[in-house]
């Protein structure tokens, strides 16, 4: 769910390393992989590290897919780490539908809130550590 999004990113930002110093690395006799780690790999740290975030910002949105792999587990809270659980977009769609008191209503759109602010600012950081990297490589 996470991964394709990561992969994008990252090879945009591979795709952004000097041409002239992949060349370079190569035309010094350097394997493949050794051109991607002296040459790519470097300038790219802080693109992979923000294409990770944006991945996390995704992963907070999902809804259905996350809910179906914790085990929807919305009315209780459980001592194992391993044990089933919810999230917030869980809890709101599960709950919406069947909130008829004033406060329960309400009580979800807080959540919804702080869902919407806590993504918000993961994908800020995310974006500022992209551009960044760009930065750095031109």
């Amino acid at each position: 769910m996470v991964l394709p999004i990561i992969t994008a990113i990252v090879r945009e930002v591979f795709s952004l390393a000097p041409v002239a110093e992949k060349e370079a690395a190569s035309a010094l006799g350097a394997t493949r992989w050794e051109m991607l780690r002296m040459a790519v790999l470097p300038r790219s740290r802080s693109g992979i590290i923000g294409a990770s975030i944006l991945g996390l910002g995704r992963a907070l949105g999902e809804t259905i897919a996350v809910t179906m792999v914790i085990g929807n587990n919305v009315l209780a809270i459980t001592a194992s780490i391993l044990g089933q659980g919810a999230t917030m977009p869980s809890v709101i769609a599960n709950e919406f539908t069947e909130a008829n008191q004033p406060f329960h209503l309400q009580s979800l759109f807080v959540v919804a809130l702080w869902l919407m602010a806590f993504a918000l600012v993961v994908n800020v950081i995310g974006k500022l550590i992209v551009r960044r990297s760009g930065e750095d490589i031109a």
